[in-house]
């Protein structure tokens, strides 16, 4: 004998169904309300969450920021207001830069460290470092050079190109510090010119740093889906024996299924 199919529910039985579970839905919503309200009667931590409206990239009015498309500005940075980034830069993790209510301008290749703040009327060259948590205020900053961690570049000072302001160096307002020279200290003090070795040094820190953000550039963009297929990936990959893999003669490769 032929066997077939049970009948599909009909839409009087679902409609049944959802009747008779309608009343149960009622009890823990009214079992849900009186706990929320216990809870405010008798709590006294007013502290309320709230959804998170962190940008990246955020415009003062009328003023937006422009970004090259190569440019890479992490997750938690804000870049705001009148600001303008050159081709292959970088804006890392925590740093601001704040174009309000003048302008903040940054060249090619150039890198803005973790946590470095930007503001005023600056001005940033072509392959710059700037360092971990430096501040910088209405400054020039030269071609190819370096602030250290922590340095701090007062406002209308310059920095010649190659020039390295040191670790912690405070450059005071209206100082200058000449092209290729070295300054450390608070106040900063001339040391000595910046050595070939040295010079080479930074260029290769700052490339460095170029391709590192487009590292995590690539891995800031991804989606829902392309973030789970990395942990079936991971997964895959913990799980696998290469000595027993090669036996079976089975590919060494995640093939890649499709997740969902």
């Amino acid at each position: 004998p032929h066997c077939k199919p049970p009948p599909s529910p009909t839409q009087e039985g679902m409609a049944a169904r959802h009747a008779r579970s309608a009343p149960l839905g009622a009890v823990f919503r009214s079992i849900g309300s009186a706990l929320e309200s216990i809870g405010s009667t008798i709590t006294t931590d007013t502290t309320r969450d709230t959804l998170s409206r962190h940008r990246e990239v955020m415009a003062l009015g009328a003023k937006f920021p422009t970004i090259a498309a190569s440019c890479f500005v992490a997750p938690t940075a804000n870049v705001m207001g009148n600001v303008n980034i050159g081709e292959f830069s970088s804006v890392w993790y925590g740093a601001i830069i704040r174009g309000d209510p003048s302008s903040v301008s940054i060249g090619t290749r150039s890198s803005i460290a973790d946590k470095a703040i930007l503001s005023g009327n600056t001005q940033i060259g072509s392959g710059v470092f700037v360092g971990m948590g430096a501040v910088i205020t209405s400054a020039t900053i030269g071609d190819n050079a370096t602030i250290g961690m922590s340095a701090t570049i007062g406002e209308g000072a310059t920095v010649g190109a190659g020039a390295y302001v040191a670790p912690g160096a405070v450059v005071e307002p209206g100082t200058t510090v000449a092209a290729g020279q070295v300054v450390a200290g608070s106040p900063a003090v001339v040391l000595r010119q910046v050595t070939p070795e040295e010079s080479d040094l930074m260029v290769k820190s700052v490339e460095a740093y170029v391709q590192l953000a487009a590292i995590h550039s690539g891995e800031a963009s991804k989606d829902f889906l392309d973030v789970e297929q990395d942990k079936t990936d991971k997964k895959w990959r913990d799980e696998r024996s290469e000595d027993g893999d090669g036996a079976l003669g089975l590919l060494e490769k995640n093939p890649r299924a499709q997740v969902w």
